[in-house]
């Protein structure tokens, strides 16, 4: 909360109308001098996973909008309005859900997969928020501060009656952003290795998670012969070397 606070407060220091969301994305607006236009968004996440480094995301949030405030100082007027904005919840990993704010925006996320959503210890989001201060002793005092931290969301531009409410509230309307532009360091060797500052993605990768379960035969691990055997990791690790090999 300290860092969305933190971001907000850049965004009004150079000038930017300020606004969340119904999902929690941060966003700041240049006004041009066409409203009618589609907008161009630039900006990125604050979250990380664990040694992602200081820049991975932050580097497209507190960039663009120093980008903005260069804009402003050299008296450059827009005609599109030019917006920052900042992901909600785009690589949270306890509850095996990340890209919340994005897909959301792009009516990509589904109100049931919010609903049944557990992280790895069968704990539920509601519990989580439960744990950290919110909530209560019982169940009812759970809905009481539940109903009321929806209230609270509410009055400050988020949140909603339900999670079909709140994607419903998040997605970008048709026509209201015309481009964007995302500043991110490459998490790679390759700019590095080639002393070069910056380079221009022309295509991205569209990770898939996949589950498949292996079954074998169990046997005594001395005297059940090799040739006899049906070894469930065994079978897990061809499937390894022969997607490396694809890939």
């Amino acid at each position: 909360m300290e860092a969305r606070a933190y971001v907000k407060s850049l965004m009004t220091e150079v000038g930017l109308a300020v606004r969340e969301d119904a999902m929690g994305n941060i966003f700041g607006r240049w006004r041009g001098s066409d409203p009618s236009l589609g907008s161009v968004l630039t900006g990125s996440h604050c979250d990380a996973i664990p040694l992602a480094g200081m820049y991975d995301g932050t580097l497209g949030v507190i960039g663009a909008i120093e980008a903005l405030a260069a804009l402003k100082r050299a008296g450059f007027q827009p005609k599109r309005s030019l917006e920052v904005m900042m992901f909600t919840s785009e690589e949270p990993t306890r509850f095996k859900l990340s890209c919340v704010g994005s897909r959301a925006m792009a009516g990509a996320l589904a109100a049931d997969t919010l609903d049944v959503k557990l992280d790895e210890n069968g704990t539920s989001f509601l519990e989580a928020a439960n744990a950290i201060g919110y909530g209560g002793e019982s169940l009812q005092a759970i809905l009481d501060a539940t109903h009321a931290m929806l209230h609270a969301a509410n009055a400050v531009g988020y949140g909603g009656k339900s999670h079909q409410a709140i994607l419903d509230a998040t997605r970008t309307p048709k026509g209201s952003v015309d481009y964007f532009v995302e500043l991110h360091i490459e998490q790679g060797p390759l700019l590095e290795q080639e002393h070069t500052d910056i380079g221009v993605v022309t295509a991205i990768a569209a990770p898939a998670a996949l589950e498949v379960h292996f079954y074998g035969d169990g046997g005594h691990a001395g005297a059940q012969l090799m040739p006899l055997r049906n070894d469930a990791g065994l079978a897990g690790a061809e499937l390894a070397l022969a997607v490396e090999a694809h890939t």
